[in-house]
């Protein structure tokens, strides 16, 4: 298998993207004027870019010596173990804040051990504990529907088409989870992710047939993803789609727009093939670490204003350029760091380093 450079440049552009979102809480980044609403539209729905990558990642590398046991005991190393880790604080300051915040009236007593226990479950099984967790929940359901993502590999290009394109359409209409304490939005997330990593199935199989027939119509692929964003932003939403599950509330259009968006970056990255950077490859290779631990850096950030009462008045867009890269370097120098201090174990800990001897045998 060729090595893709353009992949891991995109692995570390999608980490970027999905920081940048959440800086704009922090920075407080007004959304009052069309340029902010549209760029911050431009960037919402980063996390497909993700789906994409990982559909694209798993015919790529992962395929040819598909097992599904081994499969599966990978994912739960790589991003629920460290889930589980990284959820214990959170949570247990949510249990502590927020007790209420789980309505278990009907099994069992507030303030009573199994009270929490029902909360704790809660917790680990939506993410709601902390943001951007609600991902690993998704991740692992996509984990365990894995065979059926093998088959789907096997059937012909025109059937894989349909199944695309229906599932897509149903994603633009059940949308993101409205709420976190919606029990089954790993679910919701499944029906609305699931279309761009299959679509990252497809492209990895037919990526040189891709590259050769849009060489050099990257720039169309943006301004159809761009026309999208037009359409939303004059429409009045801004950010994500949200929807309560089996309603309807009318049509997501940043799925569409991922669709070309995804298309795009495939397309135009590949003209950096033999781009070699030592800041990309780092963002790419703990690109899990810094997804896992940019919130505990933002609520640190917030934290710390919230604190002196600071204020980025006046210096919005440089106080919102600094958070990223504070977010995105600290989050790489924890990553570094934790995988230097316990080498066997920082894979398990951040999803990041590498993997155990003891594992490396078994896969």
């Amino acid at each position: 298998m060729k090595y893709l450079n353009s992949i891991n440049h995109y692995r570390a552009l999608a980490i970027v993207f999905i920081v940048a979102i959440h800086a704009q809480f922090v920075a407080g980044l007004k959304l009052d004027t069309y340029i902010n609403q549209f760029f911050f539209n431009v960037i919402s729905g980063a996390t497909l870019n993700f789906s994409f990558i990982s559909g694209f990642v798993f015919y790529l590398v992962l395929y040819k010596r598909y097992k599904y046991s081994t499969f599966v005991r990978g994912r739960v190393n790589r991003f629920l173990k460290p889930y589980l880790f990284l959820s214990i604080l959170p949570i247990v300051v949510s249990l502590i804040i927020m007790p209420m915040y789980w309505d278990n009236s009907n099994l069992a007593a507030y303030n009573s051990w199994f009270w929490y226990i029902i909360s704790i479950f809660k917790y680990v099984i939506t993410g709601a504990h902390i943001t951007a967790y609600w991902y690993i929940p998704f991740v692992i359901i996509m984990t365990l529907m894995s065979p059926l993502h093998v088959k789907f590999i096997k059937l012909k290009f025109k059937q894989q088409l349909i199944i695309f394109g229906v599932l897509l359409i149903i994603a633009s209409v059940v949308q993101r989870p409205y709420t976190r304490t919606f029990l089954f939005q790993a679910v919701q997330s499944t029906i609305y992710f699931t279309p761009l990593y299959l679509m990252g199935i497809m492209c990895a199989m037919h990526k040189d047939r891709i590259y050769k027939l849009l060489k050099g119509k990257d720039v169309y692929l943006l301004i159809i993803a761009l026309g999208f964003v037009v359409l939303q932003t004059n429409n009045g939403v801004l950010g994500l789609y949200k929807n309560h599950f089996l309603a309807y509330n009318g049509v997501d259009l940043i799925v569409f727009k991922m669709v070309f968006m995804c298309l795009f970056f495939m397309v135009w990255l590949h003209r950096f093939e033999h781009v070699r950077s030592t800041i990309i490859n780092s963002l790419a290779n703990t690109s899990f670490a810094i997804y896992f631990l940019h919130v505990y850096v933002l609520k640190l950030i917030l934290t710390i204003k919230n604190y002196y009462n600071l204020s980025f008045e006046g210096y919005t867009l440089l106080s919102y350029i600094v958070i990223i890269l504070l977010m995105l370097g600290m989050s790489m120098i924890v990553s570094i760091g934790v995988n230097r201090l316990f080498p066997n174990y920082s894979f398990y800990l951040i999803g990041y380093g590498k993997k155990p001897s003891k594992d490396l045998k078994k896969n």
